[in-house]
């Protein structure tokens, strides 16, 4: 499988028995929006089709419950943080299920880990990453000044214009940041240098420095996290084990709302429960398939329209397919999809082929358009071939989920008395149990 990796900037190929991947999770002080489902949306289309391929995977993601956001939000609503956390992170969790997101094999809370966190910033001290300023820890860029700034292509003098910097007067360069806050105000924990809490950047180090022994295959996040959270998880890991922290960086693209980057400043935000209240997991979906996960993504009215015409027509597909089937209008073949030459289509083929080219879903849309042409045809010709369940197959290894009614003896019933008034031209009656079918999600 050939995929992009952002810190080379070229593709690379994966092939292991066994994928490591690790995906930065919410800081669950609030409702994640469309924008932090993202990189969560793409992970689970990688895992998927590793399902789908029986290839096996380790994947971990992490939620960050311990933060200056909490804190100053839990202050404001006079609640302690452990129910602000656990009112968001159950949020959190539902979201996955609401979209159709596969459980990762770890979910992991940094708050569990703050032993491990404290002997990871004790090794980077003894090894002279790190220095103690009154009680807090900070990382000595310096020491890593040939490594700074790969990640991100930056030069090291020009990294921090516009990015805001812990303000501590005893840093010794400007983009040293904190490994351990001494702090009072909050959540703390005892350490050796001071009662405080760690410092956000070191969250994912630990996490795949503690669960993985070695290098991981695939890290996944949003292009907002590859500066500065990304490239000073780089360098920590760097420093502690003299290796790097993954073999391959796959970021995906910003979001944007009616061409207007999506900004809580600029109040554009559109939280999962508000698009999924409104719309449902497979528009949103549909809108990040359809475009190349490593391209900025506007989502205007139009787009979502698209989403939802899309999707109409697969459920139509299905509910037609699946009621016609029940009452033997059409018949199921077990025969592969073949064209009016007899040449197979090999639609599972192109499928494997642009998944495996860097995840190319918007041509595996393209490829799910031109099944739904064929199986229309089929239906028009009352006969099925494996088509049907080849298109089901990539519909679920891509995460689109249908909730297609399994028909009832009852309703077969009705099915054949609506054919049954429409043969006799008993309209009246027709027109009511058609009605009645549609009500009920099965025609």
């Amino acid at each position: 499988m050939k995929l992009f990796d952002s810190f080379s900037t070229n593709f690379k190929d994966i092939d292991e028995d066994q994928i490591n991947i690790y995906t930065c999770g919410p800081t669950v002080y609030d409702y994640i929006h469309i924008g932090n489902a993202r990189p969560l949306i793409l992970a689970d289309t990688l895992v998927r089709y590793f399902d789908h391929k029986k290839i096996k995977y380790k994947y971990l993601l992490n939620i960050t419950d311990i933060d200056d956001k909490i804190i100053n939000k839990a202050i404001d609503l006079n609640i302690t943080e452990d129910e602000l956390v656990d009112k968001y992170k159950n949020a959190f969790l539902k979201n996955l299920n609401d979209l159709n997101i596969k459980t990762p094999s770890n979910i992991v809370a940094i708050s569990s880990k703050i032993g491990e966190i404290i002997n990871f910033i004790d090794v980077l001290i003894e090894k002279g990453y790190a220095y103690i300023v009154d009680g807090s820890v900070y990382f000595d860029i310096s020491k890593v000044k040939n490594e700074y700034g790969k990640l991100s292509k930056q030069q090291l003098e020009n990294l921090w214009t516009g990015v805001r910097v812990d303000l501590e007067k005893n840093k010794k360069n400007q983009g040293d940041f904190a490994l351990w806050k001494k702090t009072d105000i909050g959540k703390n924990w005892l350490s050796k240098w001071s009662l405080g809490r760690p410092g956000w950047h070191t969250e994912c180090a630990l996490m795949i420095d503690h669960f993985f022994s070695e290098t991981i295959d695939i890290h996944i996040g949003g292009i907002d996290l590859k500066f500065p959270h990304h490239e000073n998880e780089r360098v920590q890991y760097l420093a502690k084990n003299e290796k790097e922290i993954a073999k391959l960086w796959m970021h995906n693209g910003h979001l944007s709302i009616e061409n207007v980057k999506m900004s809580k400043s600029l109040g554009n935000i559109i939280t999962v429960n508000e698009f999924l209240e409104k719309y449902n997991l497979n528009t949103l979906r549909y809108i990040f398939l359809s475009s190349n996960y490593r391209q900025p993504l506007n989502i205007s009215i139009d787009v979502i329209n698209q989403a939802i015409e899309w999707n109409k027509k697969v459920f139509n597909l299905l509910k037609t397919s699946n009621w016609k089937l029940a009452i033997k209008e059409i018949n199921q073949r077990n025969q592969i999809p073949i064209d009016e030459d007899l040449v197979p289509f090999n639609y599972m083929d192109k499928f494997n082929s642009y998944m495996e080219d860097d995840l190319n879903t918007p041509m595996v849309i393209t490829l799910l358009d031109e099944m739904m042409k064929n199986l229309n045809s089929q239906i028009k010709d009352s006969c099925l071939d494996l088509c049907m369940s080849e298109f089901k197959s990539i519909l679920d290894c891509i995460g689109f989920k249908y909730h297609i009614k399994q028909l009832t003896d009852k309703d077969i019933k009705k099915l054949n008395l609506w054919k049954k008034a429409l043969t006799k031209k008993d309209y009246i009656k027709a027109d009511k149990l058609r009605k009645e079918l549609i009500e009920s999600e099965i025609i």
